[in-house]
């Protein structure tokens, strides 16, 4: 395998394994884009997209093996769109693979916030050089904890936003406290009794 070929496919894990881009103000001009996969697991599942409209309208569609997240072959991409190298994406890694040996040192790994932080965890092996294999253990090795913070997180949010305690949200409730999730209510109201309780935000499972 060449040097050329060893590199696509680490930057193909990498997308899968640490995608995600910076987060952001709604769109305005040059402002950049809102973040789609808030909580960094690699997929977007319904409620991180139904703060994006028009991702939320072709959810189902897009969800080809329907297990209620859109992982990176999922989702849609824009040409010449890409994920910020200093978050780890693809346009970075193959920037940031200055060698094209398919692999990424530590000095390489400077731009790369996510992996250069968690570099020794990623370097299973310990020899100074971060590979696909090793990319892809550590993201099952931290799936767990990153499940306990989303979950931890979106109890957060939705109690802040509860601001009658009744244990659901209303429309006014989502526009005072989750302006970005309003646009999306219809979506995630599924029967439609006008509310969103923490079911209607959970990402749907399947086996």
């Amino acid at each position: 395998m060449n040097r050329n070929t060893l590199s696509a496919l680490l930057a193909t894990a990498v997308a899968a394994v640490v995608a995600g881009t910076a987060l952001a103000a709604p769109q305005a001009g040059d402002a950049p884009r809102p973040k789609l996969d808030v909580n960094n697991d690699g997929a977007v599942d319904r409620s991180e997209a139904a703060a994006h409209p028009r991702l939320a309208a072709k959810f189902d569609e897009l969800d080809r093996n329907k297990d209620g997240r859109l992982d990176a072959s999922e989702r849609p991409h824009r040409k010449g769109h890409g994920h910020r190298g200093g978050h780890g994406g693809m346009g970075g890694v193959v920037a940031a693979d200055k060698d094209g040996d398919g692999r990424i040192s530590r000095s390489e790994a400077v731009g790369l916030e996510r992996i250069a932080t968690s570099f020794d965890q990623i370097d299973a092996n310990r020899d100074g050089y971060i590979v696909r294999s090793e990319l892809t253990k550590y993201h099952d090795r931290m799936r767990p904890q990153r499940e306990a913070e989303r979950a931890k997180r979106a109890e957060e949010r939705f109690a802040a936003a509860d601001l009658n305690k009744d244990g659901k949200l209303s429309r006014v409730e989502v526009s005072e406290k989750m302006p970005r999730l309003e646009k999306a209510f219809a979506f995630m109201d599924e029967d439609r009794d006008g509310f969103l309780t923490r079911d209607d935000l959970k990402p749907s499972m399947h086996p």
